[in-house]
């Protein structure tokens, strides 16, 4: 099909004083996304950068969901997802690892050992290569000790119950926790590495207030100077708001949504103060829709983001290095590779009065994360195609193939808005779409990049020659510059 650009007469045979490209102009600027100033890469003010060595580094883990056995649902039975994790992690020298829980996926025992297998070939005896010992700051999530709904009937699993006491985690937690682990289990735990205090929350059946109140004696007993860290499964869960909400210095950690670190909208501040974040599955079993998988997704965009993404499923994990005025959040992707865009940084002591840096907005504040996370950019050179093709219901329909949008290597695409236009104007087509492989390692997209998206033609705006123009996205919803074409039908 021939592409085309040409100006647009109106009935009575006269130029229209408003083109195509004009009123896609006012229908990108009533899609209400302002283009926001570049800023600097980190997440932090400016000047803010690591100095010297870190006094600690380690790595974070979440909803690993293990099976043992060939019955496929949800969770994963391959261990390589773990391993690669722990690999990456030890090449990295940590000196420990945290796990946000959910590393079973029916809460058998097995599940627990199978990870226990997987973290000894790693770690064996529980140090890393140079003899320095690997701490494990794991807790449990509601699989661990439900399995995948609380009221589930482990017959299906375990069909004799007079094994149940040997092969299922609810029944005597503290018991298989020692065993397969080789540490002491319990409900809410305090543990310093380095010199940096973690306090774990594990998942409390019946909780009652209980994990509350005994998370709120350990802190009294034994948090040092900021920074100290919470880890949970879930962050609703036994009392972990409030008891995180009340302590400026506390950074926050938990999983149990499945979310992917590609997106900034996993930093969240409790209470304005307190920074959290949700750590990313590794792997991402679960559904890879907006509708899950985004956690919100759809609020990136006015048009909510549509399908599943196209290919990757990823193998995500962060590491922390703490400095002595500062911490780094590394985004990694285990599986094919690569990094999942800048590094996030915060200064530590934010909000507990020491001059200019407790004043103003949080770095991990929403707003203050738009104004570094940048715009995404087209290259000079890339041009949008649209092409007509047959869909597999039969339907004519065209593809919109969108080349990455890599122009500004700062600033991480996540998603591209759409804009169709008929003919003078007369009507507007609005589409958004996640953008190819996003959640996978820079470098290793789907597709190399190239985002594509099929409408129907009986959908299209009505007219013969057609404008569409993209506009790449970030996941907090910054926008570059978009790239136009026009379309005879």
């Amino acid at each position: 099909m021939e592409m085309t650009r040409r100006k647009f007469i109106n009935t009575t045979g006269v130029v229209a004083k408003s083109t195509r490209r004009e009123f896609l102009k006012e229908s990108l600027a009533a899609l209400g996304f302002a283009v926001l100033p570049g800023g600097w890469l980190f997440a932090a003010p400016p000047g803010w950068k690591p100095q010297k060595r870190p006094k600690i580094v380690f790595g974070v883990l979440a909803d690993t969901h293990f099976r043992t056995d060939g019955q496929w649902r949800l969770g994963i039975k391959s261990d390589r997802y773990f391993v690669s994790a722990l690999e990456y992690f030890r090449n990295r020298n940590v000196d420990a690892v945290v796990h946000c829980g959910d590393m079973a996926d029916r809460g058998l025992v097995e599940e627990l050992q199978f990870h226990a297998d997987a973290w000894f070939r790693v770690f064996p005896q529980n140090k890393a290569p140079d003899g320095h010992v690997v701490e494990k700051l794991f807790v449990t999530g509601n699989h661990d000790i439900w399995g995948w709904r609380k009221d589930i009937d482990f017959t299906q699993f375990v069909p004799n119950k007079n094994e149940w006491p040997e092969k299922v985690m609810k029944m005597d937690v503290a018991r298989h926790w020692e065993r397969v682990w080789g540490e002491q289990y319990e409900p809410v735990w305090h543990k310093q590495v380095k010199g940096c205090d973690f306090f774990g929350m594990n998942w409390i059946e019946n909780d009652a207030g209980q994990g509350e109140s005994s998370l709120l004696r350990l802190i009294d007993a034994h948090a040092s100077s900021a920074p100290f860290f919470f880890i949970t499964h879930n962050r609703t869960h036994g009392g972990f708001n409030s008891a995180i909400k009340r302590h400026p210095g506390a950074f926050g950690l938990w999983g149990h949504l499945h979310l992917s670190a590609a997106n900034w909208n996993t930093v969240q501040m409790l209470n304005d103060v307190t920074p959290s974040v949700q750590c990313p599955a590794c792997p991402s079993w679960w559904r890879s829709d907006g509708k899950w998988m985004g956690g919100g997704d759809n609020g990136i965009t006015k048009v909510p983001l549509e399908g599943k993404l196209q290919g990757g499923k990823w193998e995500q994990g962060l590491v922390v290095r703490v400095y002595d005025d500062m911490l780094t959040i590394e985004r990694r992707e285990f599986g094919a590779g690569g990094s999942l865009g800048a590094d996030w940084v915060m200064p530590l002591n934010w909000g507990t009065g020491n001059g200019e840096r407790g004043t103003g907005k949080h770095p991990f504040s929403k707003e203050e994360l738009k104004k570094v996370i940048g715009e995404p950019q087209f290259g000079k050179s890339v041009k949008l195609k649209v092409e007509s093709v047959k869909l597999e219901s039969g339907e004519d329909a065209v593809r919109v193939s969108i080349p990455l949008a890599d122009g500004n290597p700062d600033s991480r695409v996540y998603a591209y808005e759409v804009v169709v236009i008929g003919e003078a104007g007369s009507q507007k087509l609005f589409k958004s779409v996640y953008a190819a492989g996003c959640n996978m390692g820079i470098g290793h997209e789907t597709n190399g990049g190239v985002t594509t998206l099929e409408i129907a033609k009986d959908e299209l705006p009505p007219g013969k020659s057609l404008t569409f123009a993209v506009r790449p996205i970030t996941s907090l919803g910054t926008s570059g510059r978009p790239i136009i074409t026009d379309f005879k039908i």
